[in-house]
């Protein structure tokens, strides 16, 4: 299988590693500290402390960092606030819990860009840019790491600029951009070896060693592992780089066919990681482990290591490595023969995939699924798969996908015998694997070749590609590649007629495959031994350490002892000091003491006198005080109601004194005007229409005044009388007032059989029902005939009674501050004053009601109008009095 999402993986896993493990004496000179630390300096030691455990120990971690952020909230320190939340962002998404990561290196960045911590802000940046690494979202992690850049690319701060350039090439590398990947890795070295922490610079060259093993130039791997290796003995206090360089010197080791060796050091390595919870870097190795043994063909190791990293995935969260790894099974499971099963997890990844999912992983889907129905004979299908391979890999220039797409679409054609156009797949495939110097792919595509030729009868090509497949797979160690060459090579001599040397290729190819099946159990019993030996070493190690701890325990209690027994003497000796102090104290002041204990009771007797008076006075007191705050609160309630109802009432009157000059001035300017007219008009004629038109405005200005009055009267008379009011009578009532306003083709429907009657002022109702309807039929459509519909039901205490029709309609929502205004219309086709809404808003309030509207253009208007019942009697009658007092 293509190594696309181990080369991912492993990038990004060397990207967010730490920079080791912080020399001893550093963490316990900060912890020292701590201790004398206050307010900011203490935020900024635990701030250090975070930084330097971040990927040492997670409890310690947690622990400082949550002291960090609660005392620089507590004392207002922003500076260390935000450097904790980057910290805590960091932390989070280390340990796979990215939506939180996501908000917290947000926090940290939107609080030191406001404070102007360039430093901090920058550093919050590219967390951020690691974050969406972890994602698979490259362009918003360039985006990130462009603007960290930003802050540190004027050479303020080497070490971070050198960490920005290197995340740089792994987010370039993701892209299988591989000359931008090679130039900012560069870039990210050289800086490193400008500064004094060196395990930076270890840390790159591995990535850099890495990145030459996944190319098959493991000569350069070597001789890079070798400079980081001369870095590491050089500073040996890096313990977390070392374990980092056997991990790639075991791949190195693999490469050179040097497996014991190689599973020594990952071995080693692995403990290492799980015992410091170094998840991500554990899961990376068991899996560059199954790569290694399923290159090898020795399949069931590869599974035993894949196993506990899905698990570990699982757990976490880590989706990217699930996906990863289920590809991988399904590719082992295809070369032991269970198609079925790779089919199902070649559908369980590609269901998995995301937005987020690097392409080149979801091509690799396509082509376990395309070549696993191949060999089930759903050649359709396959045929679906592979091209969809072919052009995922083409979109993200993979050269070596392409040829692995375009090698199983050449055996399709095999399988559907057609051999020329296999022919073509295959030579194109193997153009493309020479470009990409891929010796497996290079030894499947001329295995590929020699069979489709000798199938075609084609004995010497067929030979000539089974001598170069053979060729690389020695380069490669691809047995299972290597026993297909054999078995073909078993069919060419056979069909030659050379029996004896036909009959020694199948001997070879059995001898291989039972040799990789010994070799399979071998390494497990190797591995067992291992194991054992391991748990014995550490049995032996836990026993010396129990030994140890039982030996400092009885030197500590004996040294414990003599330090009681010491301070035994000393306190023996204070004491009988102190004993004679006091007996001569007591016997100097004994005569004195006895002299003025008589004084002093006779002196608390008249006290206790005095005492007892003043508590009789202050219970006075607290009674005279707990009645004038209860009258002082009192008072003050009514001021705040009467000011405030002085208030409501001055607005209302400010209203009213706008409204009169506003419409009584149009009249009286009218009736100057035609009186002026008038009198110089000599026509009798003339004069006889402007008195007719000074008569019509007046009646104009007498019907403002009997509305200004009827409102005067509504504010200032009390309601005469509360009843029990009939609420259909009443609405009934209302339909014949307006009886000369109906055509008969209206419909006005009524429903209060939920509440039939409340207890109210009846004339205010009459006259709320009176103005609604008189709107209904003012305001009805001409297109449809007028539907009007009235209901009411009772909600917590109070009466609802809602009037909808389906006439004209208006835009409640644009009208909304005007609807109870006085003399406000919305239709000026028909004849109004606009006093109709504000006379219903204006009584509803004196019956302590409320009233809303709900209207549209052309779609009718649904009144509903709010009136306490029982409950509210008594503030009802108070709300009356008041009205009528005023």
């Amino acid at each position: 299988m293509p190594p696309f999402r181990c080369f991912a993986l492993l990038c990004f896993s060397l990207c967010i590693s730490s920079t080791g493990l912080s020399q001893l004496s550093t963490v316990d000179s900060l912890e020292q500290v701590l201790l004398s630390s206050k307010n900011e300096a203490k935020v900024d030691v635990l701030n250090q402390l975070t930084y330097e455990f971040i990927t040492v120990d997670n409890e310690k971690v947690q622990l400082y960092n949550g002291q960090a952020i609660d005392l620089s909230k507590r004392i207002a320190y922003r500076k260390g606030e935000a450097v904790a939340f980057t910290y805590k962002g960091v932390n989070e998404y280390l340990s796979g819990f990215l939506a939180p990561a996501h908000v917290h290196l947000h926090k940290g960045l939107r609080l030191s860009q406001q404070i102007g911590d360039q430093k901090n802000a920058g550093y919050s940046l590219l967390q951020l840019g690691n974050l969406s690494l972890e994602e698979v979202a490259t362009d918003s992690a360039l985006y990130f790491f462009n603007k960290a850049l930003a802050y540190f690319e004027d050479g303020s701060d080497p070490a971070t600029l050198s960490k920005i350039y290197r995340n740089m090439s792994a987010a370039y590398g993701q892209r299988h951009q591989i000359d931008q990947q090679q130039k900012y890795l560069d870039s990210a070295i050289a800086l490193r070896k400008t500064l004094p922490k060196k395990a930076l610079l270890i840390e790159a060259l591995l990535l850099k060693a890495n990145n030459n093993i996944r190319s098959n130039n493991v000569i350069a791997a070597d001789s890079i592992l070798s400079a980081a290796e001369k870095v590491a003995a050089s500073a040996n206090e890096y313990e977390e780089s070392r374990f980092d360089i056997l991990h790639i010197k075991g791949l190195i080791l693999f490469k050179k066919g040097d497996v014991d060796g190689a599973m020594i050091l990952m071995d080693s390595a692995s403990s290492f990681f799980l015992e410091k919870s170094l998840i991500r870097k554990y899961i990376t190795l068991q899996m560059d482990l199954s790569l290694e043994f399923a290159h090898r063909a020795e399949y069931e190791l590869a599974l035993d290591h894949l196993y506990p990293a899905l698990e570990l995935c699982k757990l976490r969260g880590y989706n990217a490595e699930v996906r990863s790894i289920v590809t991988t099974m399904g590719w082992i499971h295809y070369r032991l023969g269970d198609f079925p099963q790779a089919v199902v997890l070649a559908d369980e990844v590609i269901a998995l995939q995301t937005n987020t999912q690097l392409k080149a992983e979801i091509g690799t889907s396509f082509l376990l699924k395309g070549a696993t129905l191949t060999e089930l004979g759903r050649f359709d299908e396959a045929q679906n798969n592979l091209d969809s391979a072919f052009n995922v890999f083409q979109a993200v220039d993979a050269k070596r996908g392409s040829s692995d797409a375009l090698m199983y679409l050449g055996y399709l054609r095999v399988k559907q015998q057609m051999y020329e156009e296999a022919l073509l797949y295959y030579g194109r495939s193997l153009d493309l694997a020479e470009e990409a110097r891929s010796d497996y792919s290079l030894a499947q595509v001329n295995w590929g070749l020699a069979d489709a030729y000798f199938k075609l009868k084609k004995f010497k090509e067929s030979t000539h590609f089974l001598d170069k497949a053979e060729h690389y797979c020695g380069l490669t160690e691809a047995n299972e590649i290597l026993i297909m060459c054999f078995n073909t090579r078993r069919d060419l001599l056979a069909a030659q007629g050379q029996f004896e040397a036909s009959l020694a290729y199948s001997m070879k190819a059995s001898q291989l495959k039972d040799s990789l099946h010994k070799s399979d159990i071998g390494r497990k019993f190797a591995n067992l031994e291992k194991m054992h030996q391991i748990d014995q070493r550490d049995r032996d190690i836990r026993a010396l350490q129990q030994e140890k701890q039982l030996a400092d325990n009885q030197i500590a209690l004996q040294k414990s002892k003599l330090d009681q027994q010491f301070l035994l003497l000393i306190v023996g000796l204070a004491g009988l000091a102190l004993l004679s102090f006091v007996a001569i104290a007591y016997y100097r002041f004994y005569r004195r003491i006895k002299a003025l204990h008589f004084t002093i009771v006779e002196k608390n007797q008249r006290i206790q006198v005095q005492s007892e008076e003043l508590a009789a006075n202050n219970e006075r007191i607290s009674e005279l005080n707990r009645g004038l705050e209860q009258l002082v609160e009192e008072k003050t309630n009514e001021l705040v109601k009467t000011n405030q109802e002085l208030v409501k009432y001055n607005n209302e009157l400010v209203q009213f004194s706008y409204t009169v000059s506003h419409h009584i001035r149009g009249p009286v300017a009218r009736l100057l005007g035609l009186s002026d007219l008038a009198s110089r008009e000599q026509d009798n004629t003339s004069s006889k229409q402007l008195i007719g038109l000074m008569g019509t405005t007046a009646e104009d200005l007498d019907q403002i005044i009997k509305d200004l009055g009827q409102l005067l009267d509504l504010r200032t008379t009390p309601s005469h009388y509360r009843e029990h009011v009939n609420l259909e009578k009443e609405w009934q009532e209302s339909i014949r007032s307006l009886k000369e306003s109906l055509t008969g083709s209206e419909t006005i429907e009524s429903d209060f059989s939920t509440l039939p009657e409340i207890f109210t002022v009846q004339s205010m109702i009459q006259s709320i029902f009176h103005n609604l309807l008189n709107n209904a039929i003012k305001y009805q459509s001409w297109d449809r005939s007028l539907v009007v519909k009235a209901k009411s039901w009772e909600v917590d205490d109070s009466a609802v009674i809602q009037i909808t029709d389906n006439g004209l309609g208006f835009d409640a929502v644009l009208y909304k501050k005007q609807l109870f205004k006085l003399y406000k219309r919305f239709h000026t086709h028909v004849e109004g004053r606009g006093i109709g809404l504000y006379l219903v808003k204006a009584q509803l309030e004196i019956l302590y009601g409320s009233i809303e509207v709900e209207s549209a253009p052309d779609e009718g208007t649904s009144v509903t109008i709010t009136i306490p019942l029982e409950g509210k009697k008594e503030v009802l009658a108070n709300k009356q009095f008041d009205t009528a007092e005023r």
